[in-house]
């Protein structure tokens, strides 16, 4: 990285899809609970990160349907105009899915309209070009991938995100392998470097195609949004954690010159995990003694209860509707 890491004086992540609803979960200082109307829950992730106060509003992934991420942004009141930027984890379908009905929604394409004789060359060419959000993600989340079961059968395609739909909408592709920028003091990691024990965000059944070959899927796309809160610390935003959160955690560490951790937050790919792995993963982030915890997504049961039990002040339950306050 050749430009600082930078700082924020204030955010906030939303959660604005996962696999559970609540409405029961209360509010505190910090941490924010969307109970006015009933939200959608559906086995995906969509998050909101908003810096000093709307400076700059980031989507973070985009749910498994074109439903849940819309219809809960209109129930909480979220206009999708004032997105400035989107960024994605990796290119599952539960993390893509409504990008096209959002960027849809945010109008981005110039509207047919009169305009007066002395109207400037400038502002005409201005309007007729419309407004382009940026897309941050690796190159290789666009990738066609395949399964294949123990019987050497294959099952597929697994289309990749639909770029073209998203262009068209609106959206400006912009492919980074390595962290990139969103914002100072906010970045995505790129592809996190697989240093440590986590194995079971690795597939070992897909595949994807190159020409006439498939190649084994280790989904080396896979990233995180990082934030640094002054006063605090990081704030470290999982989309599904393939990479291992653990690693995510260390690797967001280590770009960002930041010891301190303050928040881990989103999918930690732990439900298919062993026994000994999640007791690994737990024992290695409670060194790190952050200030809030928050698994959700496809962190799976099992491992939520054990974070829920070693974490008994920072835990906090993933819940759709959720914001987080730093």
């Amino acid at each position: 990285m050749k430009e600082p890491f930078g700082q924020v004086q204030k955010a906030s992540v939303s959660v604005l899809v996962d696999n559970r609803a609540d409405m029961m979960t209360q509010s505190s200082e910090t941490v924010k609970r969307f109970n006015e109307e009933a939200l959608l829950a559906e086995h995906g992730l969509a998050m909101l990160i908003d810096l000093d106060d709307g400076a700059m509003r980031i989507l973070w992934d985009a749910g498994v349907t074109s439903i849940a991420l819309p219809e809960n942004m209109r129930r909480m009141g979220i206009d999708p105009a004032t997105i400035h930027q989107v960024a994605i984890s990796h290119g599952h379908d539960d993390h893509t899915a409504a990008l096209t009905e959002v960027l849809q929604a945010m109008q981005l394409q110039p509207a047919f309209q009169k305009w007066e004789e002395d109207t400037p060359m400038t502002e005409l060419r201005r309007w007729a070009e419309g407004r382009r959000v940026p897309i941050v993600a690796h190159p290789a989340a666009f990738r066609e991938r395949w399964a294949r079961d123990q019987q050497g059968n294959r099952w597929g395609p697994f289309l990749p995100p639909p770029r073209a739909a998203w262009e068209a909408a609106g959206g400006e592709i912009i492919m980074s392998e390595g962290p990139y920028q969103l914002a100072p003091g906010c970045w995505t990691t790129g592809a996190v470097p697989r240093r440590s024990f986590e194995r079971s965000g690795i597939p070992t059944s897909l595949f994807y195609r190159l020409g006439d070959q498939l190649f084994p899927d280790q989904l080396e796309e896979d990233q995180a949004v990082v934030i640094n809160v002054q006063g605090k610390g990081l704030v470290v935003v999982a989309g599904c954690a393939h990479s291992g959160i653990v690693n995510t955690v260390e690797y967001a560490r280590e770009i960002s010159g930041v010891e301190r951790v303050w928040a881990i937050l989103g999918g930690f790919h732990m439900a298919r995990s062993s026994a000994e792995e999640v007791e690994r993963t737990v024992e290695a982030l409670q060194a790190l003694q952050p200030a809030l915890i928050a698994p959700s997504h496809c962190t799976g049961f099992a491992a939520i209860r054990r974070f829920a039990e070693a974490f008994p002040e920072a835990f906090d339950p993933g819940v759709v509707g959720t914001t987080y306050l730093f």
